[in-house]
């Protein structure tokens, strides 16, 4: 029962996920490619899920090339926009192009085991030019789990209600277990193994595979502002 709602029900998970300001994640990043300089039009996504953040990218000119572990989302993405899609996940997979900026959005670095953390920044480094940038959010994950919540929403097919919980698994990860009920009454349960990387190991690892790294909290906020009241952490980092 691992990852189905990814693997095997993408058009509810973007249901799910309709209320994301997928608009100020794109309006972030483009900020900071213009303060960097980022020069070229070929952008990396890694973990594109349902193609939101593709689209995007792809409406506004930019040469994308797109990458998630799922191919019921890539599929859902494939039908949104036109980028290059692959199947495949950090740090496992060979890329021939150089780009000019990459991105890891809505906490997809937390679904990384400790030990593919530094051959996965490293592999990033690699694929950008010199002073490309790689922007990246940090999710707030609890390390020592929480308890379950509920999330009752719409989709055009009716209502769904997902409950979940974070549950410590003992080697410094998280249990991301939940149970899903569809409009059509299937119940889908679910688990995703996490990581609660801490900001620190976040910064040191991308300072050794040769990136400079600012930190912003919340997109596009500053100092102690958040965005949407969201306690994370946006790398951008400076190949």
């Amino acid at each position: 029962m691992a990852e189905r709602l990814y693997a095997e029900h993408p058009d509810l998970y973007d249901a799910i996920q309709s209320e994301w300001p997928y608009d100020r994640d794109i309006a972030f990043a483009l900020d900071r490619f213009d303060e960097h300089g980022v020069a070229g039009d070929r952008l990396l996504e890694i973990g594109c899920g349902t193609g939101e953040h593709t689209r995007r990218f792809a409406d506004l000119g930019f040469s994308v090339t797109a990458i998630d572990k799922h191919e019921g989302m890539l599929a859902a993405a494939q039908s949104k926009c036109d980028a290059t899609f692959r199947h495949g996940a950090l740090p496992h997979f060979d890329l021939d192009k150089t780009y000019a900026a990459a991105v890891m959005l809505r906490g997809v670095v937390n679904h990384l085991p400790p030990e593919d953390l530094a051959p996965s920044i490293e592999l990033l480094a690699d694929v950008l030019s010199p002073g490309g940038l790689l922007v990246f959010d940090n999710s707030p994950l609890p390390p020592d789990g929480n308890h379950p919540g509920i999330d009752i929403g719409e989709t055009p097919h009716g209502p769904y209600a997902r409950i979940a919980q974070h549950v410590p698994t003992g080697d410094n990860r998280l249990d991301w277990r939940s149970i899903t009920f569809s409009p059509e009454g299937d119940v889908i349960p679910d688990r995703t193994p996490m990581t609660p990387f801490s900001d620190d190991r976040l910064t040191d690892t991308c300072q050794h595979a040769g990136f400079e790294v600012e930190h912003y909290d919340g997109f596009g906020q500053t100092g102690t502002q958040r965005g949407l009241g969201e306690a994370r952490t946006v790398f951008v980092c400076e190949r």
